[in-house]
């Protein structure tokens, strides 16, 4: 592959979330450094607190205004790591005390799993995933922590005719605060991503070989590193498509620390099953490309990854950031029908979308809301959530 060019000031952030020591596959573009984009670009990827580290480390010049917002932002994002596993933790441990099937995921369990310094993950919210039956349960715990669902989904949950439908066809559940609180964004999850992208895994598939991991001193049960890995190409890959250096920093960290140790095979049965190899490994690749450690031995795969089309439309994301859309709906669909296996695997997320279109009640209840919600629609619906209890 011929070498890509990129700006300079990409090429120190990509140094700065993967620590290639040394390593750069790149050209570098013949321009002056330009420190209000690496301050930009740096906020874009969500690594400020890995690109204040790595400014002090190579004693990069930057104005005093850039280097002080750096500064101030990472001391906030270490003091806020320390709040969120906190509550991460006692929430964790009330659900489980309540009988429901849980456990922490994402940007605060990979934080203290995957980084030496954990509070140079940059991260906002606390998500845990939650086993399907459990979750109106979970709902009902997590409104008395006070956090309670939006009016949206409030409002199809309380539908007793389609509120299966939307748990059957969705995946998330954002809550928000009922007051001023540190934390402005709890999510559970029930499955990987949206049912008709095909990713899907029951709490089963995921909770089967749980380990205990400490956080705050304190054990916390977690699926195990393989499925970890499978998770975080999932999320990372197959819905945000790598879009941040953020998730390639979670990546690279987790195949140095652990790839030596994971049960390969069992990844890949998994991912063939799923029909999503072909992305693990175009995933592998980039890492690899990066850092110049050879990921792709890990599993029994050529080294003719990733491919250029990959490489440079990821490349392209990083350098000029990505329009911030409404949906990503059609976006992730084009990604996966690109990226995913098989022509079957293909044929079975246009299968789904199309299934999901005979959701005509759920879909009608949808336009219902869409054409009567309050013209302040952004704002919760504190008072309906809090009598409601969900």
């Amino acid at each position: 592959m011929q070498r890509i060019k990129i700006s300079r000031e990409l090429a120190h952030l990509i140094e700065a979330a993967v620590s290639p020591s040394g390593h750069q596959p790149f050209e570098i573009e013949d321009k002056t450094f330009d420190p209000q984009k690496f301050s930009s670009l740096a906020s874009w990827h969500q690594i400020r607190p890995l690109a204040f580290e790595y400014v002090q480390e190579k004693e990069i010049t930057l104005p005093e205004n850039e280097l002080s917002a750096l500064r101030e932002f990472t001391l906030g994002q270490a003091v806020t790591n320390m709040a969120f596993l906190g509550i991460c933790v006692r929430i964790y441990n009330r659900l489980i005390d309540s009988e429901v099937k849980a456990f922490p995921m994402k940007g605060a369990l990979w934080a203290w799993m995957l980084y030496d310094k954990p509070v140079l993950r940059e991260f906002g919210d606390i998500d845990y995933f939650i086993r399907k039956e459990d979750v109106s349960k979970s709902l009902d715990i997590l409104l008395d922590e006070g956090f309670a669902a939006d009016s949206y989904r409030h409002y199809l949950l309380e539908q007793k005719t389609v509120a299966s439908e939307y748990l059957d066809t969705d995946y998330q559940l954002p809550l928000t605060p009922l007051q001023e609180h540190t934390l402005q964004s709890l999510e559970i999850q029930w499955n990987s991503t949206y049912p008709r992208y095909c990713y899907n895994f029951t709490w089963d598939e995921l909770a089967g070989n749980l380990i205990s991991f400490s956080m705050l001193g304190k054990p916390v049960l977690v699926p195990g590193l393989e499925m970890q890995l499978i998770m975080m190409v999932i999320h990372h890959g197959g819905v945000e498509q790598w879009d941040k250096l953020k998730y390639m920093a979670d990546f690279v960290r987790l195949l140095d620390k652990f790839g030596d140790s994971l049960d390969w095979a069992l990844i890949e049965k998994v991912t063939r099953a799923k029909g999503f190899n072909r992305l693990l490994l175009e995933s592998l690749g980039v890492a690899g490309y990066l850092t110049g450690r050879n990921y792709l031995t890990h599993a029994g795969a050529a080294a003719h990854y990733p491919s250029e089309v990959f490489l440079k439309d990821l490349l392209a994301h990083w350098e000029n950031e990505r329009p911030s859309l409404k949906t990503k709906t059609w976006r992730i669909f084009q990604y996966n029908i690109k990226y995913r296996d098989k022509w079957s695997d293909k044929l079975s997320i246009v299968a789904a979308h199309i299934g999901y279109l005979t959701h005509w009640r759920l879909l009608w209840y949808k336009m219902v809301w869409y054409r009567t919600r309050p013209s302040n629609e952004a704002d919760r619906d504190r008072a309906v959530n809090a009598v409601s209890g969900r």
